[in-house]
């Protein structure tokens, strides 16, 4: 354990690290988690990587070395989760100089604890004497072995550093005598001997590499700065001197210091020569640099304190991180910078503006695009440089006009960022890809369509799979807002495809789309399939942290939960999207979805005062301008205006609802048929067939009938049913009219399969097995009878199960008539005399 580890995200992800040796899958989803810029609470993550863990067969030992160096409380209560939901296979070794602030006693009282304490660890004289002189060959008297044992107490490094300073003496009894006291002394003095019985040059290696976690021959070669020694010969006379030196791998290339050594030693480096340690930092991220070996460069250059030199090493990565879409380390670095040294480079502004735009907060993405532009003039950049600068700002700005609406400024930027920006260059994509968002808030689709494709084009082009990615997934919405469902899901396994690396390794892009997968899935009814890409896409959007991206994945998942009956899981879901895009504004189109799922969480549940506030502060009317921008979000207030009709407490106010969600779904019929826009199409003429039922106007079967005309095609589903018992109820008047008989019985036997699975929960009456009947009732006639018997009128149990009033009716008949009855008080009677009510 080292101090990284106090964060119990570094924790967890070395944890997970480990466990991968032995199980290469476990903890993939977790990783991502973990890796994000809004990790999930700790406790969730825990959870599900211990319900990973009882998947491995074999038993094995965690073992946690030094614990006593982290000290830090949220690592305790993580350990301590851990131990009290330990699967059976896994044990844990927790190696440390002080007790941990765990529930010992309990674990103890369990008789689940075995406490090897130092009186355990200590070595017996006979086993000093072995370790003394045969592994160190010092061939010492028993009477010297027992001084220095007890001079150490038994402790195994203290005759270990022991062994080694008496290498240099002559008088091994008087050298003995000569060191007593504490532990913490005779570690001082015996790391002070360890040292002075080397040769210089080994003391200023061992002292100079001490700041470094892992070490190799090459990088030994450039950190002391002696050509003299090598540095591969110099680890490896460590190894042989057994001079506190783990090999990290069986080549012998790389290793690292005990952690006890190299704490020592740095102290030491920095009691001795605290200036040379920033310059030995320096060296090291220079090697680093040359090796691109990135993390460890920009680690390096930090703890050098040279902002200039990390300024630079972060500017020089910052394209290479950008085209691995992976801005949430970008933004992590900068954040470690002085804003002063961002402020005097106007690539760093820039970034820092790409950064924001990523991870948020957003609001501060146009003070730096600013400071880029103030700072430039007086920087030594070549004309080419300065051209590509002023293209980058104007394409960050075409990005940021998109989240705020303003269309003609999205068009202008982009244009002057195509202008600016040389071909071959990534951001010609990324502009694309903002005017495909321009086009998609005008309302045309097929420009649209074109120019996310563009985009993708460009980064394919020089290779740049990962940067396709998202305007891959763009694409696939623009297909599914024409209808084409399959051609989206084609194009978003495609993406997949793009985001998945040689060995199959996925970087958090590949989260979106995934979502965006589970989210036609779920479209198309396939909730299985739609839950199996949705939870680890939603895990990976975290990871990546881009706003939009992730409050539309939370969104998505809401939906799936509400299809599942999960109230609990998509309110909690929807939350989460709330939160998110209350921290950073999202896209216009992310906002409409947003409300889409909580007016239907607040449908679910009836209340009607919510809704009705949502509507007075969503700055939604009647009449007010259409926005393709917003998805057509006027929509929303449609639903909301018929559910009002359907709650109304008198017959005028019900027809005034009524008569104004008509106008308004004419109105965005219009504009949906004008944009090409299928599915948005197909969502107003289904609101608008459930308007025309309730006014009991006979143009709603020809409504839903174009709907079905549209939807058929694409295999749309969850669009009906997700309407509930009143599509249902229309569905079965459309089929007894011979409507699309095919399409019509599938979406018939969806609300079916709905109702099962209401059917199945346990609250229901249960069915008598035996009836003394001479031809039984069918389940859906004694369902009928129960509703009868409730009082239900034929209308009221047309409602409730989903028939048309003639299908009631025609139940109603055969029941009657296997009950021998004419009308229904005496079906009601008869059924209880036979025990089935």
């Amino acid at each position: 354990m080292g101090e990284a580890d106090k964060n119990p995200t570094n924790f967890l992800i070395y944890f997970v690290a480990a466990l991968q040796m032995i199980a290469p899958k476990i903890g993939e989803g977790v990783l991502g988690a973990l890796q994000s810029p809004q990790p999930p609470p700790i406790e969730s993550i825990l959870t599900i990587l211990l319900n990973e863990i009882t998947a491995i067969q074999n038993d094995f030992v965690l073992i946690l070395d030094d614990y006593h160096v982290l000290d830090a409380k949220p690592i305790d209560d993580t350990i301590a989760l851990m131990l009290e939901h330990l699967p059976p296979q896994m044990h844990v070794a927790i190696i440390t100089r002080e007790d941990p602030d765990l529930p010992l006693a309990r674990l103890r009282a369990r008789d689940q604890l075995t406490e090897l304490r130092a009186s355990d660890l200590r070595f017996t004289p006979a086993e000093a004497a072995e370790f003394l002189n045969q592994v160190m060959d010092l061939n010492l008297s028993a009477e010297n072995i027992a001084a220095l044992e007890t001079r150490t107490e038994g402790w195994i490094a203290g005759l270990q550093l022991a062994a080694i300073s008496m290498r240099g003496h002559q008088d091994n009894a008087n050298f003995i005598k000569s060191f007593t006291g504490s532990h913490h002394f005779i570690l001082d003095y015996l790391v002070e001997e360890v040292l002075r019985q080397q040769p210089e040059s080994i003391q200023t290696f061992l002292l100079r590499t001490s700041i470094l976690e892992r070490l190799c021959g090459p990088l030994c070669d450039t950190i002391p700065l002696d050509s003299s020694t090598s540095g591969q010969e110099t680890l490896e006379y460590l190894e042989r001197a057994n001079l506190f030196i783990v090999p990290l791998d069986n080549e012998r290339r790389w290793y690292r210091y005990h952690h006890l050594f190299a704490e020592l030693l740095r102290q030491r480096l920095e009691q001795s020569s605290p200036a040379l340690v920033p310059k030995l930092h320096h060296r090291a991220s220079a090697w680093f640099e040359s090796e691109n070996l990135i993390e460890e460069a920009v680690a390096h250059a930090f703890a050098s304190h040279d902002w200039e030199h990390t300024a630079d090493l972060i500017q020089h990565f910052a394209y290479r991180v950008h085209r691995q879409t992976n801005l949430t380390k970008l933004s992590g670095w900068l954040a470690g910078l002085p804003e002063s040294v961002i402020r005097a480079r106007p690539w760093l502004c820039v970034y820092q503006s790409l950064a924001f735009y990523w991870t948020g907060p957003r609001d501060r993405i146009e003070e730096f695009l600013q400071l880029a532009e103030q700072t430039w003039p007086g920087s030594p950049l070549p004309v080419e440089e300065t051209t590509r600068l002023i293209g980058y700002i104007a394409a960050i700005r075409a990005h940021l006009a998109l989240v705020s609406g303003n269309i003609p400024r999205v068009l202008a930027m982009a244009e002057a960022a195509i202008q600016q920006l040389p071909e071959g260059d990534y951001m010609r994509g990324w502009t694309a890809t903002a005017l495909g968002g321009a086009y998609w808030g005008q309302g045309n689709v097929n420009a649209s369509l074109q120019a996310f494709q563009t985009a993708r084009t460009v980064a394919l082009q020089p290779n740049y799979p990962l940067l396709a990615v998202p305007p891959s997934c763009y694409v696939g919405m623009q297909l599914v807002k024409q209808g084409k469902l399959d051609e989206a899901l084609c194009i978003y396994y495609e993406g997949l495809a793009l985001a998945t690396m040689a060995g199959g390794q996925q970087l958090p892009i590949a989260g979106f789309p995934k979502v965006k997968l589970g989210d036609v899935l779920r479209e198309k009814n396939d909730l299985a399939g739609a839950e199996q890409w949705l939870h680890p896409g939603i895990e990976q959007c975290i990871q990546l942290g881009h706003p939009d991206v992730l409050a539309d994945a939370y969104v998505a998942l809401s939906r799936l939960q509400l299809a599942q009956n999960n109230w609990i899981g998509a309110y909690d879901t929807f939350e989460k999207a709330q939160e998110v895009a209350n921290k950073s504004p999202v896209d216009p189109f992310v906002r409409c979805w947003l409300d889409d799922c909580r007016v239907r969480l607040l449908l679910a549940k009836g209340r009607m005062d919510d809704l009705n506030r949502w509507v007075d502060a969503s700055g939604l009317s009647v009449d007010g301008e259409l926005s393709y921008h917003y998805d057509l979000h006027h929509i929303n207030l449609a639903r909301v205006l018929l559910a009002r009709a359907r709650h109304a407490p008198t017959a005028a106010g019900a027809h005034a609802s009524l008569r104004q969600a008509s106008s308004l779904l004419t109105r965005l019929l219009i504009a949906a048929e004008k944009a090409g826009w299928v599915y948005e199409t197909i969502k107003i003429l289904v609101l608008q067939a459930q308007v025309f039922a309730e006014s009991n106007d006979n143009k709603s079967l020809q409504a839903l009938s174009d709907a079905l005309s549209l939807a058929e095609p694409g295999g749309f589903v969850r669009i009906f049913v997700d309407e509930g018992p009143p599509m249902a109820k229309l569905l079965s008047e459309a089929a007894a009219h011979g409507n699309m008989p095919d399409y019509v019985g599938k979406l018939l036997a969806a609300f079916e399969a709905e109702k099962q699975k209401t059917c199945d929960k346990p609250d229901l009456s249960p069915c008598p097995s035996v009836q003394p009947l001479i031809e039984p009732l069918s389940q859906r006639e004694l369902e009928i009878l129960r509703l009868m018997a409730q009082g239900l009128s034929n209308r009221q149990i047309c409602e409730r199960v989903f028939l048309a009033l003639d299908t009631v009716k025609g139940h109603n008949r055969k029941i009657f008539d296997k009950l021998q009855v004419q009308r229904r008080t005496g079906a009601i009677a008869r059924a209880r005399e036979f025990g089935l009510l």
